[in-house]
Formats: structure tokens, sequence, C-alpha cells
């Protein structure tokens, strides 16, 4: 038995190329990534762009950035390497389609998109044009997650049998968040985090049951999943926006248990409990979306590295967990 946890193999951000950015949106998540990558990398956003100009100048004066447009035509024809994609979930497929066939390298907010047949036309084309595609879901960036991966790797919990992963914020008052009009509902902003994580543990596991209830807007607040693969290993995994939960991360396996404190999702430590008692953990800083940096490092590691894809992210990974997203919307009658 080991007597240590392995240690993350993250890239330094000083080891990649700066790449030059532009992005696409200026919502929160665009104003956290841009934030985060400005402060802990080379990598260079040199433009953004906006439906409203206005919008489109603030967000370029606040980080910092030369050009603005309010045209994602004109955003597309400038002079990047890559592209991050950070609109609305309905959007992304087009707005990823629009940056492709401008030539463009990109990265995609999660869901890359809602439907199993819109990611997979994204992935045919970025394909056909040899270009990198990758699905902004940093979690699998994160020196955290590195360590997880190396453990799963190395057997170190001997033959997996369960995962039971839960993610639940408040956002009732997020008028987007629960607008199904706008893709809103647990499945679009939060259910992606725990079925790629049941995926990314259990690859061959489906969903077999799968109940939500819905909001007064008539998006679905929050929702069960159950899969099973083949072997009968099992994940059950619940999604909420109608209240906060401990969003824990649990693998169990035949000789150990993994444990990922909440939110699991985000920097934070790695707990591997023994069956004879004994406990190795892993611990850095709980430094929050702050770690969104290392999903920047990734792609601008892959990009120069000649790969079109991220092995920490690729892109059947990404078809599959919006496969179980289609599965757990057809067992609850929940259009995307």
């Amino acid at each position: 038995m080991t007597d240590s946890l392995p240690q993350p193999r993250t890239t330094d951000p000083a080891a990649v190329p700066s790449l030059r950015w532009g992005v696409i949106g200026t919502g929160w998540i665009a104003d956290q990534f841009v934030t985060t990558v400005t402060r802990n990398t080379s990598q260079r956003v040199v433009a953004v762009g906006s439906r409203s100009l206005e919008r489109a100048l603030e967000f370029a004066e606040g980080h910092g950035i030369p050009t603005a447009s309010d045209s994602y035509e004109d955003l597309v024809a400038e002079d990047v390497d890559v592209i991050y994609v950070a609109t609305g979930h309905l959007d992304h497929a087009v707005h990823a389609r629009l940056a492709l066939e401008a030539g463009h390298n990109v990265l995609v907010e999660k869901p890359m998109t809602p439907t199993v047949s819109a990611t997979q036309e994204l992935i045919s084309l970025a394909r056909h044009k040899g270009l990198f595609c990758m699905e902004a879901l940093w979690s699998l960036a994160l020196p955290r997650f590195d360590v997880v991966r190396q453990i799963l790797q190395a057997g170190l919990l001997g033959r997996i049998e369960a995962v039971t992963v839960d993610m639940g914020e408040y956002l009732v008052d997020h008028h987007r968040a629960m607008d199904p009009s706008q893709g809103g509902g647990a499945m679009n902003d939060l259910g992606t985090y725990p079925l790629m994580f049941a995926n990314w543990v259990l690859a061959e596991a489906q969903v077999v049951a799968a109940i939500g209830s819905r909001h007064a807007t008539g998006a679905i607040g929050q929702f069960i999943a159950l899969l099973e693969d083949q072997e009968g290993r099992q994940a059950n995994t619940f999604t909420s926006m109608l209240t906060n939960t401990p969003s824990t991360g649990v693998i169990g396996g035949s000789e150990a248990t993994l444990i990922l404190d909440g939110p699991f999702y985000r920097p934070g430590p790695v707990e591997v409990r023994f069956r004879d008692g004994k406990v190795l953990t892993h611990d850095e800083p709980r430094i929050h979306h702050e770690g969104l940096f290392h999903e920047a490092v990734e792609v601008a590691r892959c990009i120069s590295d000649g790969l079109t894809e991220s092995p920490i992210r690729p892109l059947e990974a990404t078809l599959a967990t919006v496969k179980l997203m289609e599965q757990a919307r057809s067992l609850m009658n929940d259009p995307a």
C-alpha cells in the first residue's frame, strides 16, 4: 500500500506560449475567466465581442482588452489564436461554429451544446477543419482532479463499485439560470458537473432512471439521475438549483473510498480512506473560480503541441456526457 497520494502534474503557466485570445460574451463566467487568466498566466485576451457595443467597451476597459466589438462576425475576423465562447447555453453552437468557420481554435463553455446532434455537428466541423476544440469543463484541468486521475489509473481504490455525487446551489433568484427559454434549468447550469463526474469514473454507465421537479418558471429546478453499467456498478447523481447542498463527490472501491469535499468541482482536498482505517490526503488552496486559469493553460499546451483535442477532456467524452443529459431529459420529459 502506498504511503502518499500522487502529486498533481498540471502544467506550469510559464511553460506554454502566450496565445492571443478572443472572447465571445461578456457575462459572469467570461469576467471570471478573463480575470483569472490575465492574473495567473501570460495568455493575452486581445478582443471581446458582445451584442451591445456599450457592454463590449465596458468589458474591454475593465480588463485592458484592446479591441471591443458589437458584432461576433467582426470578433472572429480578428487576429487571434483561439476563441473562448462564453455566451448562453443555446448560443454555444452557433457562436462556436462561427469561430470554427473563421478558422479559429475554440474553447466552448459547458455544456458545449445541450443536444447530442448539435454537439456532434461541432465536433465534426472542428475535426474537418483540423482545429482545436474543447469544452470548458474547467474541473478536469485542476490539480485536484489530476490527483484523482492518477489514483484511478493506478487502481488504488480497487474495483470501482459506486459513485455518489451531488451539486446544489440556490439559484432561484437568478433570472437566466431559471429561464427555460434561455436554456436555463438544473441540467444545463449545474447538471453537467455531476453527470460528467459519473461518466468520468464509470465510462460505460447509462442513465436508467431520472426524476425532476419543475420550478414555477417551467424549468427543472432539481433532478436525480441513476446510472448503471453492464457490470452492475452504479452512480447516484443529484442536482439542485433550489437549495445549497454539500456538493461532494465520492468514489467507492473495493479497497478504498475517495472523497472530494464540497464543492467537488472546484480546487480543494482529496481524501482516500482505506478499509483498514488508513487515510491519505492531498491538500491544495480552495481558490474557487480563481482556478479557471488552468483550463486556459491546457488549451495553450495542446495548441502548442499540435493537438486538436485535449486528453483531459476529449471530444468523445463531451459527447458522452451530453448523451447522458439527453437520456435523463427523456426520462423526465424535459426538452433541451
